[in-house]
């Protein structure tokens, strides 16, 4: 038995003195990178942006691809209202034209004209192998009914797109507030588990103590490390839902989510600074809501749809101005000045009378009138939906108002409870089952307390956002 065990002993050995210098390579070779990712990461939180949640706000104005893009849309309104503005305007435009004729066009005509026999033909050529010829032509819109209904369309189309970034703006503030408080919750929550499990490792500390001096059940040790364990694996997924929630704000904000960031305000501190009373009787002025103000724009740009439509029934008065010069030479020398050219000139004035189109125009009125009155509809129900919506954001205001006051008591039942449990199981007085659910009853209403500033917080976003200016 000894030859064949001492040959695995040596092996073992062997083994253990090769994994030993293996681990002391790998140590000296990863210490290097180790440092220098630890500086890296003190100088990423160095240079990370810090913000309060107004800065937070005030940046994704800025930055939000979202605002951009609202204000990429007045721009282009802007530039719609020229569009339109010019087509009223002179228009000049120029053409200069080259022909060069390989074969000359024929023409035949009766040879009697020359002499000829009758019923026979005399084939004539007319024309130049070279041809040039330049114009200019002015013109000007003397009446036309869309154009003047266009116009005023395209100033309530720039007044549209500019109530349109207004609301992005309104809905980005809402937004960027909501998943900062949600940053913040996760955060604070991250904490509390943090410090609580540090109280429970003591405590798991001190039980192991007292079970080796034999004054306590093994029982109350296994506990105690399995909520350890559990209390672990929560503060890994809070970590998690801490790192999505901070990406989210990022993406809002319009900030790399590579980038470190850093929130300076607090669940708390936001609390004590709002003055929540006076969102619970601030006035609802409806009309100066910017949901209802967008339908009524949109139920004015409905009406200059029909009217543009009914303006296709009227005439259309334009006039235009041609000034033409032309050449026709047997060589390239267009730009011989003692060669001749032959101007040709003409005032234009035309008048187009829509008179019969089969029903065409009529449909297409009939049309924009029903899509006028869905306008109308609809501006109706988005009234009574923001009413409905104020309702609402009140009540949950008031409910959140109500919740956090029977939290913020059960918080302060919680903390009396853990205190007096501790030192009981301190005493030997109360088992370690005890002392967890203990724990864990404190950490729940904890949670339950910051949930509530959050929520009380959100309603009051919420409010904020109902109201709409």
């Amino acid at each position: 038995m000894n030859q064949i065990i001492k040959p695995k002993l040596d092996y073992i050995l062997f083994r253990s003195e090769s994994w030993r210098w293996l681990l002391l390579i790998g140590i000296y070779v990863a210490f290097p990178y180790w440092i220098a990712a630890s500086t890296l990461n003190e100088n990423n939180e160095e240079n990370a942006m810090k913000l309060s949640l107004e800065q937070a706000k005030e940046y994704a104005l800025e930055h939000s691809i979202k605002i951009k893009t609202a204000m990429a849309d007045l721009e282009i309104a802007e530039k719609q209202i020229w569009e339109i503005t010019s087509t009223g305007l002179p228009q000049l435009d120029a053409s200069v034209g080259y022909q060069y004729y390989f074969n000359i066009p024929t023409s035949l005509v009766p040879a009697e004209f020359f002499g000829g026999e009758p019923g026979e033909f005399a084939e004539i050529q007319f024309g130049i192998e070279q041809n040039l010829n330049a114009s200019a032509t002015l013109s000007q819109l003397l009446f036309d009914g869309s154009y003047i209904v266009g116009l005023r369309a395209a100033r309530i189309f720039k007044e549209l797109a500019n109530q349109n970034l207004k609301r992005s703006e309104i809905e980005i503030r809402s937004t960027v507030t909501e998943s900062y408080l949600l940053v913040l919750l996760s955060r604070e929550n991250l904490e509390i588990v943090q410090q609580n499990l540090g109280n429970m490792q003591q405590t798991l500390t001190e039980t192991e103590q007292i079970f080796k001096a034999g004054f306590t059940d093994p029982i109350n040790v296994d506990q105690l490390k399995l909520a350890v364990a559990n209390m672990k694996n929560t503060i890994a997924n809070l970590e998690r839902q801490n790192t999505v929630t901070l990406n989210l704000l990022k993406f809002q904000l319009g900030f790399d989510i590579s980038l470190p960031i850093e929130l300076t305000d607090s669940l708390e501190g936001l609390f004590e600074s709002i003055a929540l009373e006076a969102e619970s009787v601030a006035q609802f002025e409806i009309d100066n809501h910017i949901d209802l103000q967008i339908m009524r724009s949109q139920q004015t740009m409905d009406f200059m749809s029909m009217r543009r439509e009914q303006s296709f029934m009227l005439p259309r008065l334009s006039a235009s101005y041609t000034y033409q010069q032309m050449a026709m030479r047997n060589e390239f020398n267009f730009f011989k000045t003692n060669e001749p050219w032959f101007p040709t000139s003409f005032l234009a004035v035309n008048l187009d009378i829509p008179i019969f189109s089969s029903g065409n125009r009529s449909s297409r009125i009939q049309q924009a009138k029903l899509k006028l009155e869905k306008s109308e509809l609809a501006t109706a129900e988005t009234a009574q939906m923001l009413k409905l919506q104020m309702q609402q954001a009140r009540a949950d205001f008031e409910t959140a108002q109500e919740k956090y006051g029977n939290e913020k008591e059960n918080l302060s039942l919680a903390q009396r409870i853990l205190q007096r449990t501790t030192i009981m199981h301190r005493e030997g007085l109360a088992s370690s089952l005890e002392l967890t659910q203990a724990n864990d009853q404190f950490l729940m209403t904890q949670a339950n307390f910051l949930n509530s500033i959050f929520e009380l917080l959100n309603a009051r976003n919420n409010i904020q956002k109902a109201r709409g200016i």
